[in-house]
């Protein structure tokens, strides 16, 4: 018995492998869409952590100003002047003083409080450190008794700072307040220190303007590819403090701040989230913002602000102020290792989809070809005569 002859038919083979591509291709992008979440989450993590030590800086950086403050607060020459100080003027005087101090006409005022040896001391705490734009020592009735320049006002009963300071008498924590835009220089830091004599009493407090750039130089050394940056905004309500993009600061809010706020308060929305499913046990400390496009103001052209991953921090150990630190980066630039990838993934299937269709157009049409040409008529005229079939 003859041995039987295994063949292998190209054209199964051929279906068989159109057939394996698509699931193939589903199974590639699966894998790579798995590899684009978990290079997502690590950017994401890198950037937490690049804004949690640019939180610990600006911590830092605001702690080595109120220790400077504190040391002013303790110099004997300012304790002596507050101890010293003379009760409130009259309503009248007052504004008359007020008026005078603005105008600068009132020589002996000026003389008072600029002249002083304590005035003295505190010019030159301000040309030792550049940025602190000016220093003032503010007594208990909100009256400036010294000060290291001619700017601002001259009573700060009103004062949110003062009457937080003098609300408690046992508060011995600074006062921090938000930064605020000036005309002159920029944006402005203000703390203000209390000031006590040996039993505790409250005697007033020195107050302090520290330029905005120069908290911002904490966060410029942050940098991350071409488009990762770090930038300060107030938590409450996403405004830009600090950032490399001047003309933003205290212009607008962090764009997407209302998708950045979400993930702050916590998924689904805040409270009636936490009511259904209850507080999440773990925050994540990075988010992708979605494309933001608007305009920027009237008569300004649109903007538009490309995906972002923010990572974020909270600034919680500097008093009576709510800052979130973010460092954000373009979604297009974290991600681009895996989009190389995808791409050049998609141009192999197409090129092997097209290289497999071709081979079987080619094979199906050799199959198909006669084996020998029309022309040579073999069944007739070579065969042997003794081979033909006869007729009739």
């Amino acid at each position: 018995m003859a041995k039987r002859k295994h063949e292998l038919d190209t054209r199964i083979l051929t279906v068989f492998f159109l057939a394996a591509m698509p699931f193939v291709a589903v199974g590639s992008f699966i894998v790579v869409n798995m590899a684009r979440s978990e290079l997502r989450d690590s950017v994401g993590l890198s950037l937490e952590q690049r804004a949690i030590q640019s939180k610990l800086g600006i911590e830092r950086y605001v702690a080595d100003q109120v220790v400077h403050l504190r040391l002013v607060a303790t110099d004997p020459q300012v304790v002596t002047t507050l101890s010293r100080q003379s009760p409130a003027p009259p309503p009248e005087e007052l504004r008359r003083m007020e008026q005078a101090w603005a105008s600068g006409q009132d020589a002996r005022l000026l003389g008072s409080l600029l002249e002083s040896p304590v005035a003295a001391r505190l010019r030159q705490v301000v040309r030792l450190r550049p940025a602190l734009k000016y220093i003032q020592v503010v007594g208990a009735q909100g009256m400036v008794l010294a000060s290291a320049a001619r700017t601002g006002r001259l009573h700060h009963a009103e004062s949110a700072w003062f009457k937080a300071l003098s609300a408690e008498e046992a508060l011995r924590e600074p006062w921090v307040g938000d930064i605020q835009r000036a005309a002159s220089v920029g944006t402005l830091l203000e703390i203000a220190y209390p000031v006590r004599d040996e039993d505790g009493h409250w005697l007033g407090a020195v107050r302090g303007l520290l330029d905005g750039a120069d908290l911002y130089a904490v966060l410029a050394p942050v940098r991350i590819g071409r488009t990762g940056h770090a930038v300060l905004v107030r938590a409450t309500d996403g405004m830009i403090l600090a950032s490399d993009e001047s003309e933003r600061i205290l212009q607008s809010p962090l764009p997407g701040w209302a998708s950045l706020q979400s993930a702050l308060e916590g998924h689904p929305l805040a409270e009636q989230g936490q009511a259904l499913f209850g507080r999440s046990q773990q925050q994540r400390g990075y988010w992708t913002i979605p494309e933001v496009t608007g305009r920027a103001g009237e008569g300004k052209p649109a903007f538009a602000e490309p995906s972002r991953l923010v990572g974020y921090a909270p600034v919680d150990q500097v008093p009576n102020v709510k800052w979130l630190v973010a460092v954000e980066q373009d979604t297009a630039e974290a991600l681009a290792p895996v989009d190389g990838v995808t791409r050049y993934l998609w141009m192999h299937f197409i090129g092997v989809f097209a290289t497999v269709i071709l081979l079987a157009l080619y094979f199906s049409f050799k199959m198909d070809t006669p084996v020998m040409e029309e022309e040579l008529h073999l069944h007739e005229e070579h065969v042997p005569a003794s081979m033909r079939h006869t007729e009739g």
